[in-house]
């Protein structure tokens, strides 16, 4: 059970959008096509996902709707960051924009097993030097 501690206005940003990001990227929307869908300004839609601006509750509960999740899942800090949440968060703010890194993403998933390993066999040795 969480406690009940009073957070900034700042920080209830921060936790929001960093919900809704997760939740749009878990559900492979992109922000666009959120805002569209239920009617919003992308622009508006946007200063939400970046912690600028905090919707009101009733715009919270569409989202919430949206998703087919509690309007708490949005607004609580659920931070338990796991390697998956993690991923999944890096993943929206590289994959949006950057269409090498999409065709990548793209390209490993189709691989056969073999060579997913060689491919990460070799980021590991290579790029991400691990061990050093």
């Amino acid at each position: 059970m969480q406690e009940n501690i009073q957070l900034s206005e700042e920080e209830q940003r921060k936790i929001f959008a960093k919900n809704l990001n997760h939740y749009i990227c878990l559900n492979g929307k992109q922000q666009k096509e959120v805002a569209k869908d239920l009617g919003f300004s992308p622009t508006t839609f946007n200063t939400w996902c970046m912690g600028k601006i905090m919707p009101k509750m009733g715009k919270v509960q569409a989202i919430a709707d949206y998703f087919g999740i509690l309007k708490s899942d949005l607004i609580n800090d659920n931070s338990c960051e796991t390697p998956d949440s993690e991923y999944a968060t890096v993943s929206l703010k590289i994959g949006i924009n950057d269409k090498r890194f999409q065709r990548i993403v793209v390209e490993y998933y189709k691989m056969p097993v073999d060579k997913k390993e060689t491919f990460c066999d070799f980021m590991e040795t290579f790029i991400l030097k691990k061990g050093d």
